[in-house]
């Protein structure tokens, strides 16, 4: 797969976008605002033809763990992919607190509340048996970030816990532990004093002219239509690396306690007979959940759970409203949605997917349909 590079979103933020992966910028039918949701000081927007920031981006990476395809990424939190070395309990610290009230070998990133479940069950089963603590420094409720009262890092941990239970895993899941500071110890701006911001890939001069042209600081990219074209091919879409973190972790404690991945993790995609292999679903998945095989004059829709995130953008692009996903139920296997035996075109030749009686192509029909209009209102009749 080709390596995008990553768009940075301001001068004076550390949030960079890989647009291939946000849903939003994707196609018309992304439908997802989960990083704006998600953003204590409210700066982040997301339309379909661009993600903003505003003035006032505390680089917290809060949108980067609420991402469900990692579009959004901030440099530091790569930190918890490297374990400390020893016995002893692994500890996650904010950025902001001093290097002399922390643990000399501490894992530290800009914000506990940028961990997103994936990363900390990634790290939970790394750690293989040693415990996991956030460190808790009551600093959350008064932090410029805006948390509230409740730690940022709550709902991962909650996450995290409720799979590793689902499984019977032995392994204690990783938890919060309170050991207050003196608020006036807090600074004001999440600090990276051992952190230049990474540009990310370096871009050849053919993506540095295409992302001028097309970036959302410039030219509005055309968004996929009705057609099935999407503003950007298979390609260029893949599996969350969130949602295979989590699945690889949650797999491997399964696999300790002696079941397997519950199916309560995997989505489903059910079709209600009235797919037309128009292949506007496959264009529109981010992930490559949703693939169409063709075989001996037969063409199957399949779909892998695994990789599916449920955004529903498969749904909203379907012009014959033939599919439903449902987030729960599904299995680890790639399985067939829906069946069609092809044929060629009597025009034009080329394959595709007729109902009964048709033996003209979606493109050759609607061509002998402006020939016949273009006919009927020049001389009053079709040919």
């Amino acid at each position: 797969m080709e390596t995008r590079p990553l768009l940075s979103l301001r001068d004076d933020a550390r949030l960079r976008l890989d647009e291939g992966a946000c849903l939003p910028l994707r196609s018309q039918f992304g439908g997802c605002s989960a990083c704006a949701a998600v953003c204590p000081v409210g700066v982040l927007s997301v339309a379909v033809e661009r993600v903003a920031l505003a003035d006032g981006c505390t680089n917290c990476g809060r949108c980067v763990a609420a991402c469900p395809n990692e579009a959004l990424q901030i440099d530091g939190f790569d930190a918890i992919e490297k374990l400390p070395v020893g016995a002893q309990p692994i500890e996650l610290e904010c950025a902001k607190v001093p290097a002399d009230a922390r643990s000399a070998d501490a894992i530290v990133v800009p914000c506990l509340g940028g961990i997103s479940p994936g990363r900390l069950a990634a790290l939970n089963e790394r750690a293989a048996g040693r415990e996991v603590r956030l460190i808790d420094r009551g600093w959350c409720g008064q932090c410029k970030a805006g948390c509230g009262p409740a730690h940022p890092a709550q709902a991962a941990v909650h996450t995290v816990a409720l799979w590793l239970h689902a499984v019977d895993e032995p392994i204690a899941a990783p938890h919060i532990v309170l050991r207050a500071l003196p608020l006036a110890r807090m600074p004001a701006d999440i600090p990276f004093p051992d952190r230049a911001p990474d540009p990310g890939p370096a871009m050849t001069r053919r993506q540095f002219f295409r992302t001028l042209a097309e970036s959302p600081t410039g030219r509005p990219r055309t968004t996929m239509g009705t057609d099935g074209r999407a503003a950007f091919p298979a390609s260029a879409r893949r599996e969350s690396p969130e949602r295979r973190r989590l699945l690889d972790a949650i797999a491997a404690a399964a696999q300790r306690a002696g079941g397997g991945v519950p199916a309560e993790f995997f989505p489903i995609v059910t079709n209600n007979g009235a797919c037309a292999d128009h292949r506007v679903c496959t264009a529109a998945c981010p992930t490559g959940a949703l693939k169409v095989t063709e075989a001996d004059g037969a063409a199957a829709l399949t779909f892998s759970a695994a990789a599916c995130i449920a955004c529903g953008a498969c749904t909203r692009a379907c012009p014959e409203g033939a599919l439903a996903v449902e987030p729960h139920g599904g299995g680890p296997e790639r399985v067939t949605v829906a069946s069609h035996t092809r044929q060629p075109c009597s025009n034009c030749g080329d394959e595709f997917s007729p109902r009964a009686g048709e033996t003209l192509c979606a493109t050759c029909k609607k061509s002998q349909r402006f020939i016949g209009d273009a006919m009927s209102q020049l001389f009053g009749a079709r040919p």
